[in-house]
């Protein structure tokens, strides 16, 4: 993600930027290029799989319609092994491990829509994204759903680009993530008509409308399922 404005004219190496990790929709603050190991060891080694059982209860069981942030990472954390000093990148000091500690926030939405954006190899998937984007932004508007990249009001969908996902010839791609559910569907061959379908019975639902010819991949972590 962009660095925060503060940070806009740091040196690269220097510049932090916001990490969201899935599927525990975490977002870890002011990550710089040092912090990597830290990052690696307490957030993705520690981290939920798409094997792994949901740990975290129901909106029916917890009552306030809310999911409690990375609870499996938490629980992870307390029985990990300290990181071995000597182990860590020859970037990363000893002293800044022992100084740096990289704070983490629950992500507050409640799905992801994620857009292959990249172009300067095929410029296919970066001309498609913003197409797909105003038509997502004009389906989830009416419903209240639609979060943008400063958008933290919980719920919603948040919507973000990103880079190279393999397969341009399957443009336009789209990974979308459903918090409460555990699950992920990457689609393919995404076009600007087929946004309302994926809106109201993809990312509301968990379903499929186009299997055999847009389902690229995904998961059900509820239902422990690794390939869809």
């Amino acid at each position: 993600m962009p660095p925060p404005p503060e940070f806009y004219h740091a040196e690269a190496g220097a510049q932090p930027t916001t990490v969201l990790v899935l599927p525990s929709f975490t977002l870890v603050d002011l990550v710089t290029p040092y912090d990597i190991p830290e990052l690696i060891h307490r957030f993705i080694d520690a981290g939920p799989t798409t094997t792994t059982p949901l740990m975290f209860p129901t909106v029916e069981q917890q009552g306030d319609g809310e999911v409690p942030p990375a609870v499996e990472i938490e629980q992870a954390e307390q029985t990990a092994e300290p990181p071995d000093i000597e182990t860590l990148s020859d970037a990363l000091p000893a002293i800044l491990l022992s100084e740096r500690k990289l704070s983490s926030r629950p992500c507050a939405h409640a799905y992801l829509v994620l857009l292959c954006s990249q172009k300067t190899r095929d410029v296919r998937c970066g001309q498609s994204a913003p197409l797909l984007r105003r038509e997502l932004e004009r389906h989830l508007r009416p419903l209240g759903l639609y979060r943008d990249l400063d958008d933290e009001r919980p719920g919603g969908v948040g919507i973000y680009f990103i880079s190279h996902v393999g397969g341009h010839k399957y443009s336009a791609n789209m990974m979308i993530y459903r918090k409460e559910e555990g699950q992920a569907i990457w689609l393919a061959r995404v076009r600007p008509e087929h946004i309302e379908g994926i809106v109201k019975h993809t990312v509301l639902q968990g379903k499929v409308v186009h299997p055999d010819r847009q389902l690229r991949g995904g998961f059900d972590r509820r239902k422990g399922l690794i390939s869809w």
